[in-house]
């Protein structure tokens, strides 16, 4: 698993990006109202002057790679969420290709390839969902979506192991439906209540 979570971590090159190098993330963690007995924390994520914010899953331990992408861990290592800038904004015809490529070549032993889309911040998503075969490692469910925004292409990508993979997808979710960016003003935060 920890094997799998370091080459997760490694910085992506893409000639279809037509870049080399890809910004760095930094995230901060900020402690926000109660809901019940249990505190929100937020991930601030800055990258020049892009920000983004998200609600961080109960369970989960962030922290900023050396290679400059976000990653979220689960408490028991079974499961972990990155995010980071694979490369310049790109246009929407050439995400789904752009995507497939990178897929193709860096997920042998790959099943069950979906593909998906969905909107996180106001910005249309392409994304892949597939089963892995990993040798000493075992089965893995992996996420892959990748954003347009202005400062570059974000990449959430969610890793799980096969036997929590429906855990692992509620992170996912969660972070997505709570991502917000400061591209169209500032970053209005959703307070959580009792009563969501």
């Amino acid at each position: 698993m920890l094997f799998a979570a370091g080459v997760f971590a490694q910085p992506h090159h893409s000639s279809v990006l037509g870049t080399n190098e890809t910004p760095a993330l930094a995230v901060t963690l900020q402690a926000g109202e109660y809901v019940g007995q249990q505190q929100v924390i937020r991930g601030l994520i800055t990258s020049g002057t892009n920000t983004f914010i998200f609600v961080v899953p109960g369970g989960l331990r962030a922290e900023t790679s050396r290679e400059g992408r976000v990653v979220l861990t689960s408490w028991d290592v079974r499961y972990f969420l990155c995010i980071g800038i694979v490369g310049p904004p790109l246009a929407e015809p050439g995400l789904k290709e752009a995507l497939q490529e990178r897929i193709a070549s860096q997920y042998p032993h790959v099943s069950s390839l979906e593909e998906f889309t969905t909107t996180v911040a106001d910005r249309e998503g392409t994304g892949y969902q597939l089963r892995q075969e990993l040798p000493k490692v075992g089965g893995r469910f992996i996420r892959i979506l990748w954003l347009p925004f202005q400062g570059g292409v974000l990449e959430f990508t969610l890793n799980a192991d096969s036997n929590c993979a429906s855990a692992g997808q509620g992170a996912f979710d969660m972070i997505l439906l709570t991502f917000r960016s400061n591209e169209r003003g500032k970053i209005e935060i959703v307070r959580r209540s009792e009563k969501t």
